[in-house]
């Protein structure tokens, strides 16, 4: 018993010397861990603070003549600039100056490190260098890349152009538009001016996609004709085609041969949702048609109705109110999209072409489409709307402006039109 009492004594003496110091050596040891820790992350600190060099810009595009500022950010030592072609644009102290076109790299030499800018020079240039437009219709010449001086026509009586550049056609007829320019340069725009754009042989995308360079205003806006309509083309004038995986709608005419080859207008629009889509088949339009109304058990209105078949129309964007300025912004940004109850959501002046030119009984396929089908992928493609504005505009009926193609008393006035029935009760929308 003796033994093992001072066998617990002797232990608890060397705890107690002992046992301190291990903390010690223990706290040592944690301190210059923390320490070791608190050190790496100033120095991994220090080193992600050091802000890494870039440029301001890895491409970009200049006019002859024209300079842009080039920086190196977060150079702190001299940089040296230089270009791979001083013929096509050169550099002092990051300022680029295009000298003639074509491609240039420009560099930034700093601390052993070499950072490069792609430049595309690019020369002076009109908007348009050809343009057909209708008689009594209007558009902008401007030129890029250098200030106009003074504008030209060559036949004042087929169109004219007024200082800053407004052309107005006023007569069948080609004339050039002269426009000298600051440079010293002095660029052409032939123009063409006609009556009806069926008479022309070999139109461009533009004539047959004319929304592409109408203003939003047009495209959502009312031009105030509320005339019944009366009567329309014959029912084989034109076949249309609406492809849904492309969103686009074609109208073709017959070539000489008799087959509907001829294309006459191109049309973006919005299509059926997966779980309300739009039918496919081959269809006749039918007879049913509306200027501007409410859709049933809806607060939304839409223009130009014209009956597919049973409750599929075509028609334009949506409204909360008949006045064009209570567009929805939606049904706006939505075509090109498959959003809608299974109508087919189109541009007013396409809506409205439908609803003058396509006649009860026109053909009309509706066909699936397919991303393999390159030649409707091309006219998607350029199918480009103007985006539509942050502040709404105030659109005053019958004070939009128009700048299509086509006029209401151009259409041939061959069938009779007789209202017909909305089949299928309420419209789909």
């Amino acid at each position: 018993m003796f033994k093992k009492c001072l066998l617990l004594g002797i232990i608890s003496l060397i705890l107690v010397f002992a046992l301190p110091n291990f903390i010690d050596v223990s706290a040592k040891k944690k301190t210059a861990s923390k320490e070791q820790t608190e050190e790496t992350e100033v120095t991994e600190t220090i080193e992600t603070d050091k802000e890494v060099l870039h440029l301001n810009h890895e491409k970009k595009v200049v006019y002859v003549g024209k300079s842009f500022k080039l920086k190196l950010t977060g150079a702190e030592t001299d940089i040296t600039w230089s270009s791979s072609d001083e013929a096509v644009a050169t550099v002092s102290e990051g300022k680029v100056t295009g000298i003639s076109e074509g491609y240039a790299y420009i560099y930034a030499e700093c601390e052993g490190e070499k950072y490069t800018c792609t430049v595309k020079v690019k020369a002076p240039e009109l908007n348009y260098s050809t343009k057909r437009v209708r008689i009594n219709n209007t558009f902008k010449l401007e030129v890029k890349g250098t200030t106009a001086v003074s504008f030209k026509s060559s036949k004042k009586k087929i169109a004219s152009v007024s200082a800053d550049g407004l052309v107005k056609a006023k007569k069948e007829g080609k004339t050039t538009i002269s426009v000298t320019c600051e440079n010293g340069e002095t660029y052409l725009c032939e123009v063409e001016v006609y009556l009806n754009i069926m008479d022309i042989e070999d139109p461009t995308f533009e004539d047959l996609a004319p929304t592409v360079n109408m203003t939003f205003e047009e495209l959502v806006g009312d031009n105030g004709i509320y005339d019944e309509l009366v009567a329309t083309p014959a029912p084989g004038t034109y076949r249309l085609v609406v492809d849904l995986y492309h969103k686009v709608v074609m109208a073709y005419t017959k070539d000489e041969d008799g087959n509907y080859t001829k294309p006459v207008r191109y049309m973006l629009c919005g299509v059926g949702a997966s779980s309300t889509p739009t039918p496919t088949g081959t269809f006749k339009m039918e007879k049913y048609r509306l200027r501007y109304e409410l859709f049933n058990r809806t607060i939304c209105y839409g223009q130009y109705w014209s009956i597919l078949t049973g409750r599929i129309y075509f028609h334009s964007i949506l409204y909360t109110s008949l006045n064009a300025k209570d567009y929805t912004e939606t049904s706006y940004d939505n075509l090109g999209k498959a959003v809608s109850h299974g109508c087919i959501r189109l541009t007013v002046p396409d809506a409205r072409w439908i609803y003058y030119n396509v006649a009860p009984g026109t053909e009309v396929e509706v066909r699936k489409g397919s991303a393999d089908d390159k030649e409707t992928a091309a006219i998607r493609k350029q199918l480009v709307l103007p985006k539509r504005p942050s502040k709404r505009p105030n659109l005053v009926m019958g004070e939009i402006p128009d700048t299509d193609n086509w006029t209401i008393d151009e259409v041939p006035q061959e069938t009779e039109f007789i209202q017909g029935s909305q089949n299928g009760g309420e419209a789909a929308y």
